[in-house]
């Protein structure tokens, strides 16, 4: 059985020589892989159908049922038949869910997701998380954060702030949250705003 149990990891976490491997981690498979695994490994627990995974991942149904089937053979998900479909849900008993989470966390949660959907705009300047999944890239122990806030550095229109969040917040299946004050104001201790998140953690995830 054991022998059993380490080819299906081994198949889960191979190189697909059809699929690219992400930059930010070359031991996922694919991009797809890491994402799938960070929505459902990241965050508060939660059963998610099918059909809405493969909305949130913007990709076909069929390779997000055979991704989860090689996480669920991994021991690494928990599949759930009902009689409108199945339901996919995180196997938090797994040895391997705590490191797994862990390098998601770094590589496809939200640090990676908000500093790309941020760090593409030219009117920004920096991009900081702040508040409890700034604790958790701190190490500070606490429950898994249910949303995330962001502190953007820039002259950048609310508009355009909320458009980014809410791409940034697709991705994550989490709510984000953007704060924006301008290079001045960021400089100015005057803010009360800003003296108060400067007291717990922050962290920069733009400029890297």
């Amino acid at each position: 059985m054991a022998q059993v149990a380490e080819g299906y990891v081994a198949e889960a976490f191979l190189r697909d020589v059809r699929a690219r491997a992400p930059a930010q981690l070359p031991i996922f498979r694919s991009r797809l892989q890491g994402e799938l695994l960070a929505r459902l490994l990241l965050g508060p627990a939660r059963e998610l159908a099918m059909l809405d995974l493969a909305v949130m991942l913007r990709t076909d149904l069929g390779s997000v049922m055979r991704e989860v089937d090689r996480q669920a053979r991994a021991g690494i998900l928990v599949l759930r038949r009902t009689l409108a479909g199945r339901l996919v849900q995180r196997n938090a008993e797994s040895p391997l869910y705590e490191p797994l989470a862990h390098l998601l966390m770094l590589t496809f949660g939200p640090a990676a997701v908000v500093a790309e959907e941020f760090g593409r705009l030219p009117s920004v300047r920096e991009v900081h998380l702040f508040g409890a999944w700034a604790e958790r890239y701190e190490h500070v122990p606490g429950d898994q954060p249910t949303d995330v806030e962001v502190l953007v550095i820039g002259d950048l229109a609310p508009d355009v702030a909320f458009d980014t969040a809410q791409e940034a917040a697709a991705r994550l299946a989490l709510p984000v949250h953007p704060v924006v004050r301008t290079a001045s104001q960021w400089k100015d201790d005057t803010d009360p705003f800003l003296r108060e998140i400067r007291t717990g953690p922050l962290v920069r995830v733009h400029p890297p």
